[in-house]
Formats: C-alpha cells, sequence, structure tokens
C-alpha cells in the first residue's frame, strides 16, 4: 500500500516491524523455549511417575506390607529412570481393612533467572482394593 507524505508530497511504502518489534518477538520466544526446557523435564518425570503408579499389580497391592511396596516402587523408579526422588520422600500409604490409598505429593524448585524461581507442585492419589 502506497501512502503519500504531506510533507515532501513523495510516495513512502510502509515496511513492515522494525528492529525493536522483532527484539521484542525475539525475547518471548526464547523465554518460551526456556520455561519449557526448565519446566518440562520435571512434567515428564511425573507423568512417568503416574504410569509406574499404574503399572502397579492392583490385586496384591492391598495385601503387601508398606515395606514391600516401597522396595518395588523404588525399584521401578530405578528402572524409569527417576533417580532423584526416593519412594519414602514423595509416597505415604493410608490403609485400611478394605482399601489401600496411596498418595504420590512432592514439590520441585526450579531456578529461571536472576531472583526467579519457580515452584512445581505435583499431587495424585491412588486408591487399590
Amino acid at each position: 500500500m502506497r501512502i503519500r507524505n504531506r510533507q515532501t508530497g513523495r510516495r513512502s511504502r510502509q515496511r513492515g516491524a522494525g528492529t525493536a518489534a522483532w527484539l521484542a518477538g525475539a525475547i518471548v520466544v526464547v523465554s518460551i523455549i526456556t520455561l519449557a526446557l526448565r519446566l518440562g523435564p520435571h512434567y515428564i518425570d511425573f507423568r512417568t511417575l503416574q504410569a509406574v503408579m499404574d503399572g502397579l499389580p492392583e490385586d496384591e497391592v492391598h495385601e503387601m506390607d508398606n515395606r514391600s511396596m516401597r522396595e518395588l516402587m523404588q525399584k521401578r523408579f530405578l528402572i524409569n529412570n527417576i533417580r532423584d526422588m526416593t519412594v519414602r520422600d514423595i509416597v505415604t500409604f493410608d490403609r485400611t481393612k478394605k482399601t489401600t490409598q496411596i498418595t504420590v505429593e512432592y514439590e520441585k524448585r526450579e531456578y529461571i533467572m536472576f531472583n526467579i524461581d519457580v515452584v512445581l507442585t505435583f499431587k495424585e492419589s491412588y486408591s487399590y482394593q
């Protein structure tokens, strides 16, 4: 689109985004990529942990004692490369006569930049009969 300049009488063209707009766009894109690279692995670990919990033998969980459950879960954590968490720290058992409820709950703190940290909280409960 051509626009006539009032002062000089010459036609000028609109040229698009300037340097400042490109710089602002680049900062936004780099920030999103940084967040994804810093926070993504924690969400992947949580999804893996959920898969470990879903893979527990439902018919045996209620009969197993807490120590056996912790050992089984810790082995599965190591097999699935979840090495920075221990079952004793993140898993709690709540047993009644008919059901066993296992709760997985933990927090992760991730440094972003300067004095900005992000705290991620993960919690999931599983019930077995």
